[in-house]
């Protein structure tokens, strides 16, 4: 998710600090909101990433609001933190730590915890020449990819503009990768919303444990008095969207309910089930990044109950079983992953995981994701046009194709600026595109697809 928030300008805001109409709260809330995203954004892109600070103030800030031109963010390469205000207004704190990456606070450190060492991913899980090592040109080569993938990230490139990486898998070898200048192979990008769908990998496995029921209420707290309508939102429900809850998924203004909560809120998790039904369950599809957060809270919860690790189960469960060793799920300040957006992880990275749903969840001959996991995540939510599943995006809207000129079953993660790991079962065919296009993404993304499906 990005930052979306419309004032009349930095002159407005000036005009405010000085009392004008717009009320203090609102200022307050603005700076905040502002604040946040830039020390967040900036303390993730500079500690995690691994790029240098005055880059990521040169490229992430702008184009978004003035107003973030006012915030003053400062990396501290000692304490790894950043700290940002508006004129000395919502001062934020985001502050890394080794293994979870990068955490939003008001000022405060987050809560202490204990991450235990995990080690590395196990040569056997790894196929051989798979994803590893220089691109392959084995017969399962595409004619003309380099030129599609370069002219994709090249920066004098309008048409694909904002493409920082793009690597194409065919039938699970590396057939073709390209980078903007200042990205890598090594380089750690931001999932976005993409992290959701890996949330719903989380959730498949402890489905197949028999720890988790889709079909069960999700029996969040907040909704366990007696006679609280949210007692009926099963998991189901919140894997598809459905759940009912009035939740604001909408970028113009610092007091919508993603905004807050992404920004503003030390507890996501409980800020999104704090809200009240706004349909009854399973009956209307509303995206919302608060859904995934509770989702997330509710795998913490059932580890914990178990006696396990809820920070090691994400590498523990899955990164480390596919050899995904950049991955760096962030939480926020209560210590639950913001399973919604924030998860960084290199290009190839990102391919593995999209392998792994190519390949009905399976690595090098071994189950990872249970059996009929990807299938059930494929299967259309039955209040969506036909374009979405549990935590999956889906191409078999007929009217309107998320990916015109890809085959009915191709699927996706998505996520927000024009992230994409897009998967082609009938070409065997998995293709990332990380980038940052702040206007019409898909409109940016969806020639360079087609024209590597109708290549390969």
């Amino acid at each position: 998710m990005g930052l979306w928030i419309r004032i009349a300008g930095a002159a407005a805001g000036l005009v405010l600090l000085g009392g004008g109409a717009f009320g203090g709260s609102q200022l307050v809330s603005l700076a905040e909101v502002g604040s946040g995203y830039k020390a967040k954004i900036l303390c993730s892109e500079v500690f995690v990433a691994g790029r240098a600070e005055a880059d990521v103030n040169a490229s992430e800030f702008a184009g978004i609001n003035p107003v973030l031109d006012y915030v003053r963010a400062q990396a501290d390469p000692t304490k790894k933190e950043v700290r940002a205000s508006l004129f000395g207004l919502g001062a934020r704190r985001a502050v890394y730590r080794d293994g979870v990456g990068c955490t939003l606070t008001g000022g405060q450190a987050p809560e202490p915890f204990d991450l235990p060492a995990r080690p590395r991913a196990s040569g056997e899980w790894i196929p051989p020449s798979v994803l590893d090592g220089e691109v392959e040109n084995d017969g399962r080569s595409i004619p003309g990819l380099e030129d599609i993938l370069e002219a994709a990230t090249a920066s004098s490139s309008a048409d694909y503009a904002g493409t920082r990486a793009l690597v194409v898998i065919r039938d699970g070898r590396l057939v073709g990768e390209s980078y903007a200048a200042g990205f890598s192979p090594e380089t750690r990008f931001l999932s976005w919303s993409m992290a959701k769908s890996v949330t719903s990998a989380l959730i498949g496995v402890l489905v197949g444990e028999g720890l988790i029921d889709p079909a069960a209420p999700a029996s969040v707290p907040e909704w366990g008095k007696p006679g609280d309508p949210r007692a009926g939102i099963t998991i189901e429900h919140l894997l598809h969207m459905s759940s009912g809850l009035a939740f604001s998924e909408e970028y113009d203004a610092p007091s919508s309910d993603v905004v807050t909560m992404l920004y503003r809120s030390s507890d996501m998790a409980a800020f999104a089930a704090s809200k009240a039904l706004a349909h009854d369950p399973g009956v209307v599809f509303a995206y919302s990044s608060g859904t995934t957060n509770i989702l997330q809270r509710l795998l913490r919860t059932r580890l914990n109950e178990h006696g396990r690790s809820y920070l090691s189960f994400a590498h523990e469960a899955l990164f480390d079983r596919i050899g995904a060793d950049s991955a760096i799920f962030e939480p926020d300040a209560s210590g639950v992953l913001v399973g919604s957006s924030y998860l960084y992880a290199t290009a190839r990275d990102w391919a593995r995981l999209g392998q792994l749903y190519l390949d009905d969840g399976m690595w090098s001959g071994q189950r990872v994701l249970p059996e009929g996991w990807v299938e059930y995540s494929r299967r259309p939510a039955p209040a969506s046009k036909g374009d979405y599943g549990a935590h999956i995006w889906l191409n078999g809207d007929a009217e309107d194709p998320m990916f015109p000129g890809l085959p009915s079953d191709a699927f996706a993660f998505s996520g927000h600026d024009g992230q994409y790991v897009v998967i082609v079962p009938d070409k065997r065919l998995v293709i990332v595109r990380l980038g940052l296009t702040r206007t019409n993404a898909l409109d940016a993304v969806r020639p360079v697809l087609r024209s590597i499906y109708e290549a390969a």
